[in-house]
């Protein structure tokens, strides 16, 4: 019951909202505390600022409730600063999901103007003899782009769109030809770093995150996600090809309760990532747009399956005992870094999930 799952996001965000140490402090991912869980939060910067604001944007389209929508733009205030931000490529999810979310629903043109401002930032990370927007800052020699930057193009596909430079879409369109070559191999599943010679363009290596030979499932959802974002604004049928590719790979590779563990290679005694189904789920909907019939109701099937296994006793935070929304979220096992844990952006992608279903 699609209403039923997102009034149980309603109230974690209500709870969310009410345990915020400040406006500028966003939810990261949870810590235990005895038996309880609560955030850990994160400040303007850090990569997943944006995701808890940009979840009350749709709390406030669902329910019509402009409570949610005032939170969500004083929560953003204390992120506006990072439209100058040139230092990271998750500038696309920290102004995006926030400015450019909010833009979408409200009209606001100051929130415009802040969104193709960080476009203009992001584009200071494009290097053109790789063709690529650089994903970490790199040591000397080096030039790092990892999958996750697939989504981060939506901004600048948006602004170029929306009154910003057209250059801004001849960088992304690059960038995801490069990931096409570069990143995702012969069958459909992706490496999650693709290191380049930045005064050459050549490929040095070509890394998993975690698992040799492994492949991430974060790292596979973003690339679903992110090549449908990229054929959505660009309609050119190599991008919808590799996002079927990736999607196949994807469902194929997932356990019998369709929730993947954090790479697809991994011993079944390690954690899941309820993140990558949710963020799977969510771009498999939008994907299921653009293909054929049977295609369109395979992913349609899987998405369902994800979202009802996540819906679940198994995979759903207790209200008593946690604020956030998805239990069993993996942040970097190699890093051993959030296992385990409820992290803000599985909990966004799942409730965005659900209204894209709840349209259909």
């Amino acid at each position: 019951d699609i209403s039923k799952q997102l009034d149980f996001v309603q109230t974690q965000a209500e709870t969310t909202w009410k345990g915020l140490p400040s406006l500028t402090r966003y939810p990261d991912a949870t810590e235990p505390v005895g038996d309880d869980w609560q955030w850990h939060y994160v400040s303007a910067g850090g990569w997943t600022c944006g995701f808890y604001a940009s979840m009350l944007w749709k709390l406030s389209e669902v329910y019509k409730n402009s409570a949610w929508s005032s939170r969500a733009a004083s929560l953003i205030e204390g992120i506006r600063k990072i439209e100058n931000d040139t230092g990271t490529h998750d500038v696309g999810f920290m102004v995006f999901y926030t400015f450019g979310h909010g833009y979408l629903l409200t009209q606001n043109e100051d929130y415009k103007k802040v969104t193709l401002t960080a476009a203009k930032s992001l584009s200071t990370r494009y290097n053109k003899v790789v063709g690529c927007i650089e994903s970490w800052n790199a040591p000397k020699g080096h030039f790092y782009v990892i999958i996750d930057n697939m989504m981060n193009l939506e901004l600048l596909w948006w602004a170029a769109a929306n009154g910003g430079e057209s250059v801004f879409h001849d960088m992304a369109v690059s960038h995801a030809d490069n990931m096409i070559r570069d990143c995702i191999k012969p069958d459909g599943s992706s490496y999650h770093l693709v290191d380049y010679d930045p005064d050459t363009g050549k490929v040095i290596s070509n890394t998993p995150q975690g698992k040799t030979g492994g492949v991430w499932a974060r790292g596979e959802a973003w690339a679903i996600y992110g090549f449908t974002i990229a054929y959505k604004y660009t309609k050119f049928e190599r991008y919808l090809d590799t996002a079927i590719k990736c999607a196949n790979y994807f469902i194929s590779h997932l356990p019998p309760d369709h929730v993947p563990y954090w790479d697809f290679f991994a011993p079944h005694n390690e954690s899941r990532d309820s993140s990558a189904a949710a963020i799977a789920a969510s771009g498999l909907i939008d994907l299921s747009q653009y293909v054929n019939a049977t295609l369109s109701a395979t992913y349609m099937n899987a998405a369902n399956a994800m979202l009802s296994s996540l819906s679940s006793e198994a995979y759903l935070a207790d209200p008593k005992t946690s604020p956030a929304v998805l239990l069993h979220a993996t942040g970097s096992y190699p890093s051993n870094s959030d296992i385990d844990v409820s992290l803000s952006y599985g909990g966004y992608y799942y409730t965005e999930a659900l209204i894209k279903l709840s349209k259909k």
